[in-house]
């Protein structure tokens, strides 16, 4: 399960900031905001996805003490 998470995370931090990366290049020197905005907002959103998987497999993944 925790590699399940882990793997999603990645997944998920890199289908969200690769397009973001793309809008933002692709706005490059225009003064077009548009993209630079909603290219940063995929950035975000893929940070804050990769880390609340990556943190939820951890949660999940741990087994408790029987103590």
């Amino acid at each position: 399960m925790k590699a399940f998470a882990r793997t999603g995370a990645v997944l998920s931090f890199g289908f969200f900031s690769v397009p973001g990366l793309a809008l933002m290049a692709h706005a490059g020197g225009d003064a077009e905001t548009g993209q630079i905005i909603f290219g940063s907002l995929f950035i975000g959103i893929g940070c804050f996805a990769g880390t609340l998987l990556w943190l939820l497999g951890e949660k999940c993944g741990a087994k408790p003490d029987g103590k």
